[in-house]
């Protein structure tokens, strides 16, 4: 090992040798290396430091030549300790020059001066079809166990619909992204949603793990649980180029840049969809429909679901696939059957619910005392839909709903005896 890092210490000073502090090295990394004016001049210090001494001044006089502290001067010489750059020039040398239109990116760096740890990945630039990922998948190196029959595409597809929805993307002053991810403890569900999130991360060589829960506040019935990722520039870059954000947008306001997403494998787009229906989706039962409440990406949204022969409409902010195109749907399917999360077990009883006329007028008489009595009783329109549902298996729309209710509101008391108690 030694002598390994003999050769790769013999070749850095080598090449600073012939040619000095020449930063062209770095356009071959991501975002040139990320350094700033103050890590350029530390790298053009280092290199005259080793020009100096291969031309015999002392360690001292190299340190009072360059106004530099004797102690870091020593450092650089004996090369024990490297500027940023100077690590980053290693790697280079290493590896050589990245294939046309994609650079070098290290998935870990150490705090503070941000030296490259990595394992180092190729990364293109600009993403214009799925053959631009495809290569980058087969490089990151999860750091977890891959259950059987997922996919990696499938994978990175329901990660980015996560980082799209809601996953926050926080970034501390001029160091790189990492994830959190807040989820209702409400719904038990949700924790497995958190944890295959994290799983995803994982698929693509990130720590992603719990974090300490928030507790419920006065405003607030239920706490929150908590996941928290790695900062990466790895983060970075699938916000910047997967999703064709700069540091400026935001995913609320902002839509994302990313067609090629179209082109991707099923496995891929099926990830995509389930990671955005379980971040930003729902499911409305008296609408008899699916709502995807990503804005400002409902063109997106709409382009994606028609990659899979679905039909979708704009309603409101939501992007809305009805029950027709639900069953249809169910293909897909647009939820994860294998989180079993609640927005899934809503999504296939609308799926597998009998749909009545809107009018209401074939409605079974049990059904209508129901819906008439639970009116009578005060719940809304859209509780009564959930009550139907669940046990009739039926799927009544919200105007036949509030048609029949209207209609029949005065006969309470005559029908009271005949209707089926669900509440």
């Amino acid at each position: 090992m030694e002598e390994i890092l003999d050769e790769w210490n013999d070749k850095l000073v080598e090449h600073i040798l012939k040619h000095g502090d020449d930063l062209s090295f770095t356009k071959f990394f991501w975002k040139e290396c990320e350094a700033n004016e103050k890590e350029h001049a530390q790298f053009a210090r280092f290199s005259r430091a080793i020009y100096l001494s291969h031309g015999g001044m002392s360690n001292a006089k190299v340190a009072r030549a360059l106004d530099t502290g004797y102690s870091t001067v020593w450092t650089w010489l004996k090369l024990s300790r490297l500027p940023k750059l100077g690590h980053y020039l290693k790697v280079f040398l290493a590896l050589g020059k990245p294939h046309e239109r994609r650079v070098w990116l290290s998935v870990n760096n150490s705090p503070g001066h941000a030296v490259p740890l990595g394992p180092y990945v190729e990364v293109p630039t600009e993403i214009r079809a799925w053959e631009d990922i495809e290569p980058l998948l087969t490089q990151l190196q999860p750091i977890a166990v891959i259950t059987d029959g997922l996919s990696r595409a499938y994978l990175f597809g329901f990660l980015l619909g996560m980082v799209i929805g809601d996953a926050a993307k926080p970034r501390q002053e001029e160091w790189h992204r990492h994830l959190n991810l807040t989820l209702s403890e409400k719904y038990s569900t949700n924790w497995n949603l958190g944890e295959f999130t994290c799983l995803c991360a994982a698929s693509a060589g990130l720590r992603m793990e719990r974090a300490t829960d928030l507790p419920r506040s006065h405003d607030k019935p239920h706490g929150f649980y908590c996941w928290t990722s790695q900062s990466s520039a790895l983060i970075d870059w699938i916000y910047n180029v997967c999703l064709g954000l700069t540091d400026e947008e935001l995913t609320t306001y902002d839509a994302v840049r990313m067609n090629w997403g179209l082109t991707g494998p099923d496995d891929f787009r099926r990830g995509l969809i389930q990671g955005l229906a379980e971040s930003d989706g729902s499911v409305n039962i008296a609408s008899q429909a699916v709502e995807f409440w990503i804005g400002p990406n409902w063109e997106f949204g709409a382009r994606l679901l028609e990659s899979f022969g679905l039909h979708s409409f704009r309603s409101r902010e939501a992007l809305c696939v009805s029950k027709t195109q639900v069953v249809k749907s169910l293909e897909v399917p647009l939820f994860s059957p294998l989180l079993k999360t609640v927005r899934y077990t809503r999504y296939e009883k609308l799926a597998s619910a009998k749909r009545m006329a809107r009018g209401g007028s074939r409605l079974p008489d049990g059904v209508r005392n129901t819906i008439t009595r639970l009116k009578a009783q005060g719940l809304s329109v859209s509780e009564v839909s959930e009550k139907i549902i669940d046990a009739y298996g039926i799927s009544v729309s919200f105007e036949a709903l509030k048609r029949w209710a209207g209609r029949h509101g005065g006969r309470k008391a005559a029908l009271d005896g005949g209707a089926e108690n669900v509440g």
